[in-house]
């Protein structure tokens, strides 16, 4: 895959690097998460807890080697979002070519998606969420979410936002750097030399 789409692009002055990202999204909702809470014996807890449905979807990318992270919130998944995305996602050092893995569904894999020039997507296999590390990522937010009540749609996309942001790098990097994505790329690295 570099010899057939990053080496020719470099050759021609387009790209000076290369990166591997992972990418996925997740709903976010007013409907409260619970989680497990620690009390004292016997005693049961007790919190405030909504039924609203509305949602906002977060679009992540994460370098599981750096930690380099990209978002943008949407109120749906589809191929117009997922298209966008990718084209912020462009002009994210845009003299880098990107490789991202992602799922297969529907709206990654549309005829009429456009996807940038220093962009390549790469399907994992179908059925196998543990593959994307984004995974963890968002378990992660998930416990940050848990018991949160936000009043409108608004005061949510802040809240997602706003957490995303509080990341570091080393933190992202921790959560989704597994150790066979961090060896294949080594060893990319070493063959392209």
């Amino acid at each position: 895959m570099l010899r057939r789409h990053y080496a020719p692009a470099a050759r021609a002055g387009k790209v000076t690097g290369w990166k591997v990202y992972f990418q996925d999204e997740s709903c976010f909702g007013l409907l409260t998460v619970l989680r497990r809470a620690i009390t004292l014996p016997g005693v049961k807890p007790v919190g405030a807890f909504q039924h609203r449905f509305p949602y906002r979807y977060c679009y992540s990318l994460v370098d599981p080697l750096e930690g380099d992270l990209f978002f943008v919130t949407a109120p749906q998944v589809n191929t117009l979002y997922f298209e966008y995305l990718l084209s912020e996602f462009s002009r994210h050092e845009p003299q880098t070519m990107k490789f991202v893995f992602l799922d297969r569904a529907g709206y990654h894999r549309a005829k009429q998606l456009q996807v940038p020039e220093n962009i390549r997507l790469v399907f994992l296999p179908s059925s196998n969420p543990e593959l994307n590390p984004v995974e963890r990522f968002w378990e992660d937010m998930k416990d940050r979410v848990a018991f949160h009540n936000f009043k409108d749609e608004q005061e949510l996309e802040e809240w997602i936002a706003s957490t995303v942001r509080e990341y570091s790098k080393e933190q992202v990097a921790s959560l989704t750097g597994y150790p066979y994505i961090k060896r294949a790329v080594r060893e990319a690295t070493q063959n392209m030399e």
